[in-house]
């Protein structure tokens, strides 16, 4: 061979040596991510597998929601003979009470990749796997996963929340609100398939996917809980309203202790309800009467009351700035006590026209309306803008023209039951590990004092007589003293563009026992209905007669011996 031969023959070599590593280069550098997708795509498939998250409890440890560790059934039909389909089908029914026929469909159809069932019972497994060694059928598969449950239905479902069966993530109330303590979500897990597409076997590392979930403690007690939907449903039977919501709060601590709504749902089939709003928190109405107390508090501060021996109520109506106001009695005369005690509108009214406007609507906002306590996701913060006109200012001090959350009351209510503080609300007592051990407390948090020593005895001895003799006294316990004030607001109807004289909300709030008070409620009703044509609708007549059954029941369980002296009653 000559020289010019072996030249030509080298660098040819050489030639495609650079041309061999080049495209080594350009598959495994430059289009490598394009590539290995695209053989992604062909070789691998995957399935979602559910992780479990951290427990939800109620304050005495007792489970309110609970990742379940379940079993998912797959098969790859096009490797399951015929005969062994059915065999499969016939013993497979039996061990997961699923219909037979059911299976075989199934194991019939086309498609490479069936389920064959899910959230099946993972003591199950044991038995599943002795069927597939004992009908050899490899191309049956089981994959471990879980489910949320929440074992009280819907006890506090719309406090508690749900988790989202596709994500394993909490999609509303507590559960979206702890999602990163509780932890969960989902992993994909891949499995090979042929060149035609057909699975042919999973890889399943599940356990290094999970990570260190927390659990969560909560300030709700379900007994009493139980307790306050029981009566909220037989308000809700008896009155039919559009909406309702029964909330016990601890004045000292700000503790969530029971919130009832309705409309309420089931967690553990959250898909077939349209609604999972909690009015208690989302939404914000107009308080009536129940703003009068801190009217009166004001006047106390100003120093107003202190001469001030009776309020003419001008026979139940006033005009102000051209705008007629009517009381719901024609009152003539009337204490600042009964004021309140009878619920006057023109007392109310006349009084705060004599003080400064502006500290009116300060001391309401120290009382927290108006701002969001930030306690629960999505919580609406009402509508408290200042208005200085005298008929605005009117309007205020009756609870019309602006708006609150049924937290925001309880709140405010509970201020005149401890002693004067604004308390932050709490639903959250602590986190704990898988051992029990408290990693995280969530403090107790007493912000400012927004009620003088002064004027928290006067509203205390005051409302203690509204429940006795006064607009609540249809909610007065023979067992139990009991202090609050009733409030009514009429809804503005848009049909006739003026405020409805047929649709209303209705409230009460206070405290109970009324001098040791242990537990701020607040009952609120959306659209009562009459039960008589000539009833008139009020937070006397509608909110304030569940009372009575309310606190004795919540004493009893609290085992708390009657307050009251019972050779009087």
């Amino acid at each position: 061979m000559n020289e010019k031969k072996i030249r030509f023959i080298t660098i040819l070599f050489l030639f495609l040596t650079a041309v061999i590593v080049f495209r080594l280069l350009y598959f495994q550098v430059i289009e490598r991510d394009r590539y290995l997708s695209y053989i992604k795509r062909q070789y691998f498939s995957k399935e979602r597998i559910i992780l479990p998250r951290g427990i939800i409890y109620d304050r005495n440890k007792k489970i309110l929601s609970i990742s379940i560790n379940t079993l998912k059934l797959y098969a790859i039909p096009k490797y399951i003979p015929h005969e062994k389909r059915v065999l499969l089908a016939d013993y497979l029914s039996k061990i997961i009470k699923v219909s037979k026929y059911k299976l075989i469909r199934k194991l019939n159809s086309k498609r490479g990749y069936v389920v064959l069932a899910e959230n099946i019972d993972r003591n199950l497994k044991d038995r599943l796997n002795e069927l597939r060694t004992e009908l050899k059928v490899w191309n049956f598969g089981i994959i471990e996963t879980s489910k949320r449950y929440y074992p009280y239905k819907s006890l506090a479902g719309t406090t508690i929340g749900f988790v989202r069966k596709d994500t394993g993530k909490g999609a509303s109330a507590i559960e979206y609100m702890l999602n990163k303590k509780l932890g969960g979500g989902f992993i994909e897990v891949p499995f090979l398939k042929d060149a035609k597409g057909n699975p042919l076997n999973f890889e399943i590392n599940v356990k290094d996917k999970i990570k260190n979930n927390l659990n969560a403690v909560l300030t709700i007690d379900s007994n009493i809980q139980f307790i306050a939907e029981e009566t909220l449903k037989k308000l809700v039977k008896l009155r039919k309203p559009k909406e309702a919501a029964i909330l016990l709060i601890d004045p000292f601590t700000g503790d969530i202790i029971a919130a009832a709504t309705y409309p309420n749902y089931d967690p553990n089939r959250y898909w077939k309800y349209r609604n999972h709003r909690n009015i208690i928190f989302h939404n914000a109405y107009e308080i009536g009467s129940l703003a009068k107390p801190f009217i009166l508090a004001e006047a106390i501060d100003e120093g107003y009351l202190r001469n001030l021996r009776k309020v003419y109520c001008e026979k139940g109506k006033i005009i102000i700035d051209g705008v007629r106001i009517k009381d719901h009695k024609k009152f003539k005369y009337l204490s600042p006590e009964e004021v309140i005690i009878k619920s006057s509108n023109i007392g109310t009214i006349k009084i705060a026209l004599n003080l400064d406007y502006s500290s009116i609507y300060k001391k309401l906002k120290e009382l927290g309306f108006g701002k969001s306590t930030r306690t629960f996701p999505g919580e609406a913060s009402g509508i408290l803008k200042e208005d200085l006109r005298p008929v605005n200012v009117a309007y205020a001090s009756i609870g019309q023209s602006w708006t609150a959350t049924i937290l925001q009351v309880a709140v405010a209510y509970s201020a005149i039951a401890n002693g004067g503080f604004l308390v932050k609300p709490r639903i959250v007592k602590e986190f704990i590990d898988s051992e029990g051990k408290v990693v995280e407390k969530i403090r107790i948090k007493l912000k400012k004092k927004v009620l003088s020593e002064k004027s928290v005895k006067w509203l205390r001895e005051t409302l203690k007589r509204v429940v006795e003799e006064g607009t609540a006294k249809s909610g007065r316990s023979d067992y139990f003293s009991i202090a609050g004030k009733t409030g009514t607001a009429q809804k503005y109807d848009p049909k006739i563009r003026a405020l409805s004289t047929e649709k209303f909300y209705t409230w009460f709030a206070g405290y109970f026992p009324a001098d040791n008070p242990r537990l701020t409620v607040v009952i609120f009703v959306n659209e009562p209905q009459k039960i008589k044509k000539w009833e008139f609708i009020g937070g006397g007549t509608v909110s304030a007669p569940v009372l009575k059954e309310l606190v004795d029941r919540i004493m009893y369980y609290y085992k708390q011996k009657p307050d009251k002296n019972l050779a009087k009653n």
